[in-house]
């Protein structure tokens, strides 16, 4: 049996991508990633239906991150497409198109939930359902961009971002396809309708690929930050905004300028203190993030900015020991990310989550 048209309406503008285009493809949430939005109430669902574009408040920093991997890091603007993929309706783009706008953020479009056909079929239990809708949503952009495009993924820990991305790396992968990426979908609460038709997205990508670099999740929760490396190297679990931006940096993906704006933002306009700052950076260091030599790098610019102290000799100290190494992501395939059943349904669950 076919499996229904999908309901999911992506953007026009991915036929305007290059064949060849090799560069990086952003897609990032919008709630809890990019907006500080409380949708976890219907009191929160409706104050954040009815609010203007104006009364929207942001997660610190991250529209300034979202802005300078668009320009990259290269001498001319690289114009990097970014793509939203979110939960909230159709009837929310006009309100989200100016919230955007606000913030200087260019984009290439929206994909949105169409909440109100499940109104119309009274399938009223698919309204908070986001992994079908989402990996469906992820599958359907990896098919329509080229190939040779590198991924970022932007998230939150607030409800599924971590297993979708996790579910989309993998089946790109080649770890989960068939029966088994169906009974573990069935485990994760994925209706038969949607789960029909991430199976007949997988089944038409033939070849095995890596092309998410990083998957960012912001913690916005209290989940315990470790957590999130069984899902595999390419998982960054970031307390804010200047910990993406520092391992963004690293990678040559943003320039100095835009780190210094980022940790002016969280210090200025969202009152962290500067020896908070220090310490979450020196933990994003320890945790594999970034290297410690980035941070040491980058230190008197941000003293200079007042967004850090000023550095000391025992605090350049502390940075020397305690870093992390990350595996490859192909390698870790190879070592940790296969196993039966059983042990992807541990892997998925909220055991050590919190």
């Amino acid at each position: 049996m076919e499996a229904k048209k999908s309901h999911i309406k992506l953007p026009e503008s991915l036929k305007d991508l290059p064949k060849d285009y090799s560069g990086y493809v952003v897609i990032s949430d919008i709630d809890k990633t990019y907006l500080a939005t409380q949708i976890d109430s219907i009191g929160g669902l409706l104050k954040t239906a009815f609010e203007t574009a104006e009364a929207k408040d942001n997660i610190p920093g991250f529209s300034i991150v979202l802005r300078a991997l668009r320009r990259g890091a290269a001498s001319e603007a690289q114009n990097n497409p970014i793509y939203f993929v979110s939960a909230s309706p159709p009837q929310m783009q006009e309100t989200l198109m100016a919230k955007m706008e606000l913030d200087g953020i260019e984009h290439n479009g929206i994909v949105f939930k169409d909440q109100l056909q499940h109104v119309r079929r009274r399938d009223f239990k698919k309204l908070k359902e986001q992994i079908g809708y989402k990996l469906e949503a992820l599958l359907l952009l990896w098919l329509a961009v080229p190939h040779t495009s590198k991924i970022i993924l932007f998230g939150d820990d607030s409800e599924s971002d971590p297993a979708i991305y996790s579910l989309f790396c993998d089946i790109l992968g080649g770890v989960l396809r068939g029966p088994t990426l169906q009974s573990l979908l069935m485990s994760l609460g994925v209706f038969a309708e949607e789960l029909e038709k991430i199976l007949k997205l997988a089944d038409r990508i033939t070849d095995v690929s890596f092309p998410v670099e990083f998957a960012f999740i912001n913690l916005v929760t209290g989940s315990q930050a470790p957590y999130y490396s069984r899902f595999g190297p390419h998982f960054y679990a970031t307390e804010n905004s200047l910990q993406v931006a520092l391992t963004l940096y690293e990678r040559n993906l943003i320039r100095e300028q835009a780190v210094r704006s980022i940790g002016r933002d969280l210090a200025l306009y969202y009152d962290l203190s500067p020896h908070r700052i220090l310490e979450s950076l020196k933990f994003g260091a320890q945790r594999g993030l970034y290297g410690h030599s980035t941070l040491r790098k980058l230190w008197l610019m941000l003293a200079q900015a007042r967004v850090l102290p000023e550095p000391q000799t025992e605090d350049l100290e502390d940075t020397e020991v305690g870093e992390v190494t990350r595996l490859n992501r192909q390698r870790w395939v190879e070592e940790m990310g296969r196993g039966d059943l059983k042990s992807l349904k541990l892997r998925y669950s909220d055991e050590g989550r919190y």
